[in-house]
């Protein structure tokens, strides 16, 4: 009795449309207010480690400026900037609410996979490079 049921449905659901979304064929769409990478505008920080100290997940840890970066470094009398761990990052942006300066950019990037380290490193240099 049940064999008419399921062919029934399998041959329902072998011509209609698949329900999930086909991922790398076809661009998610994000919302606006989604939270995505984020990153320290090195213009903007002062090094206060605010960001640091109140990450829950311990993913920020305050690095010291590269040499070749540190004489455009104005505001920052420490020269240390905030490196985020994306691999730890719980993305609660409490870095970012607590940050005094507005100095972190958010996005919502979220195509984060990568077979090496995942960290906001090279983001916040290239906001000194500009």
């Amino acid at each position: 009795m049940a064999k008419p049921k399921l062919l029934k449905e399998v041959l329902k659901n072998l011509f209609s449309k698949p329900a999930t979304i086909q991922y790398p064929r076809e661009p998610t769409p994000v919302e606006p207010d989604f939270r995505g990478r984020h990153y320290a505008d090195l213009r903007k920080c002062i090094g206060c480690s605010l960001c640091a100290i109140e990450c829950p997940a311990k993913a920020i840890t305050m690095t010291k400026i590269p040499p070749q970066y540190a004489e455009k470094v104005k505001k920052n009398p420490r020269k240390i900037y905030p490196v985020v761990n994306y691999l730890k990052c719980i993305f609660c942006y409490r870095c970012v609410t607590v940050c005094p300066t507005q100095a972190y950019t958010t996005t919502n990037e979220y195509k984060l996979a990568s077979f090496g380290k995942i960290t906001s490193e090279e983001l916040s240099l290239k906001t000194l490079a500009e």
